[in-house]
Formats: C-alpha cells, structure tokens, sequence
C-alpha cells in the first residue's frame, strides 16, 4: 500500500459524484478528495479474479488517455489482452460488417470519461465493464469500478503493473523469473520514465 500512496493512487479530484462516495477516504484541506486505497487494493484483487476468467483474447484494454496508452500497450503484452489505444472507432464491438470489428467478452477502461465510447459500445453489446474511477466519474454502465487516480503520470502505469502481476498471478503464471522482468517503469510514458 506504501507504493501506490507514494504514487498518488489515492488522490481523487477536488469534484465527487454520488456514485464515488462510497470510495472516499477523507476530504484534505485543499478541497480533493482522498480515496480509500484498502477499497483499490481490494477491488484490484477482484479486477485481476475477473480478468482471469476470460480468455485473454477476449479481454479488451482501452485508454486513450495519453498516460495510460504505454501502461495498456505493456500489460497487454504481459497478459495477452488486446488493446486498444489513443482512439476508439466508432461501432468496434456493435458493427459485424466493419474490419476492425472485434468481440470482447469483456472490457477494461482507464477512465470513464476519455473512453466513453467504449463503455457505450460495451453497453449495447452487453459486454462487462471494469474501469478504473477517480473520484468525479460517473459509473453508468461499469460493472466493476477500481477507485484510483486515473489521470495520475505514474498512478495509472502503477495500477496496470500491479494488475498485470495480479492477472498473471491468478492465472497460474507468475513464476519468479517473470516477476522479475515485470518493471513498474516499463508502464511508464515515454516522457516520464
């Protein structure tokens, strides 16, 4: 738990919606919020449960948010997931006659706000959802929220990381030579490792 506060994975917003209260720690005296990091570390752990059940080339990762495309990009790599970074095109999982149509069983989002269109499309499709929520994200059409700063520079890669040990774990996988070699700065962007 000492990693994810060092990493600010506990810093909401200075804004709560109804649907986050339950996550929130405390109010500091600047007006943000702060989000009860046993509640990430929890859902993380049942994030990871569920991620594991699906076979990974059914589990869709999507961010389009500039900090979490390198994190994505890598834990897709580690867990065999498919991302899906940077822009989300429109009819993707509710299109059968475009090319890059594909069929998740289930969908990862590193923030409601910059991937609403993939929770939209997830929701016509009847598709799972698991996102990772800070403090001001509303939660219609998530099934599983992950209350963590999702607009942190290292907040967000620290969370893939540690899901992607967690997913791995759970799946049978992580022996100690491919611990070892999963590195929280190769989540990192470019521009901050």
């Amino acid at each position: 738990m000492e990693l994810f506060v060092k990493n600010a994975m506990h810093v909401g917003s200075k804004v709560k919606v109804r649907h986050t209260e339950k996550f929130i720690f405390r109010l500091r005296q600047d007006g943000v919020y702060l989000i009860d990091i046993k509640k990430t570390l929890e859902r993380l752990n049942v994030a990871a449960k569920f991620i594991s059940f699906f076979p990974p080339e059914k589990v869709v990762v999507v961010s389009t948010h500039v900090y979490g495309i390198r994190a994505v990009q890598r834990f897709c790599e580690l867990t065999g997931c498919i991302p899906v970074v940077q822009k989300i095109r429109s009819g993707m999982f509710t299109n059968r006659v475009l090319k890059y149509y594909i069929e998740p069983q289930l969908l990862l989002v590193s923030d409601p706000r910059y991937d609403a269109q993939a929770i939209n499309e997830a929701a016509i499709a009847r598709i799972p959802v698991i996102a990772f929520c800070s403090t001001d994200n509303m939660l219609t059409n998530i099934d599983l929220a992950v209350p963590i700063n999702n607009r942190g520079k290292s907040s967000l890669p620290y969370a893939f990381w540690y899901l992607a040990k967690r997913v791995l774990m759970e799946r049978g996988l992580l022996t100690p030579e491919v611990e070892a070699g999963i590195q929280p700065e190769s989540f990192m962007p470019s521009s901050v490792a």
